[in-house]
């Protein structure tokens, strides 16, 4: 069966039910939810961060600091002479000589320990000179460290001429022997040894009033 025209027209001219477009869904793998979590957090801030490493580095330097000052800032000596003899040691002098201790037992020992690059050094070897010069070879004994290895001959003879000190000098080795076994860890140290080579008098840096005492402990032995 024919349509008619005008409703062949129509149909024609009707117009086409527009389809529906689908949503696309979104998929969100676990790699970009972390991302955007990770980047949603504020970021830290320097001071917060290195702030507890900071601290520790703090403490760990009061620490050092307290006990290098309790062991080392001391007058006094350790006055320990249980050992007799206890520094039965022998240095080789820059000249050549070997100063065996123990070869001195009897006599009162001073151990000054120097080096050339130590301003208050010059000053307190003035006062071991004058010690040398009042009490001789009678009742003591005198020897010069210097705990530099790199100090050399020509600069210790001129500190010697220069502050009139008539005793032979010791460079310390590259292991600093010597000053790892008399604690040495500061110049100038004038150690004191009683008559059986047990120290009883330790005298850190330069002071005028060191004059005094090291004669006080040379005429209480």
């Amino acid at each position: 069966m024919k349509l008619p025209k005008e409703i062949k027209e129509k149909k024609k001219q009707s117009p086409k039910p527009k389809k529906s477009r689908k949503k696309k869904k979104i998929k969100y793998s676990p790699k970009t939810i972390k991302s955007e979590r990770y980047n949603s957090k504020p970021k830290k801030k320097f001071k917060d961060t290195f702030a507890p490493y900071l601290i520790i580095i703090a403490v760990i330097f009061v620490t050092v600091t307290i006990f290098m000052t309790t062991s080392f800032d001391k007058n006094k000596g350790t006055g320990d002479t249980s050992n007799p003899y206890k520094t039965n040691i022998t240095f080789k002098s820059i000249e050549g000589y070997k100063i065996k201790l123990a070869d001195y037992q009897g006599k009162i020992i001073i151990l000054f320990f120097f080096d050339l690059d130590c301003p208050p050094c010059g000053p307190e070897a003035d006062i071991i000179s004058d010690i040398d010069a009042d009490y001789s070879n009678t009742k003591v004994f005198i020897v010069l460290i210097t705990v530099h290895y790199w100090d050399s001959d020509d600069g210790l003879n001129q500190f010697k001429e220069d502050h009139n000190l008539n005793r032979h000098i010791v460079r310390d080795d590259t292991s600093s022997t010597y000053g790892s076994f008399f604690n040495i860890a500061y110049t100038p140290i004038t150690v004191i040894l009683d008559k059986n080579g047990g120290e009883v008098e330790r005298l850190i840096g330069h002071d005028s009033d060191h004059y005094d005492q090291i004669k006080d402990e040379i005429d209480a032995l």
